[in-house]
């Protein structure tokens, strides 16, 4: 917040938000894509679904 001077936190999340959502969202489907979505037969890691 301040190293981009802004004087509150809030100036700097309306600011940024939209910034960080489009972030997120990508890093997760990276992720998906590298580790698989989960939505293969046999169900996602950790389900209690054991084949």
């Amino acid at each position: 917040m301040e190293t981009l001077g802004h004087s509150t936190i809030t100036l700097t999340l309306n600011t940024y938000a939209h910034v960080m959502d489009t972030t997120l969202k990508a890093a997760a489907n990276r992720l998906d894509d590298a580790l698989g979505s989960g939505d293969e037969e046999g169900g996602a890691i950790g389900d209690g679904n054991a084949d």
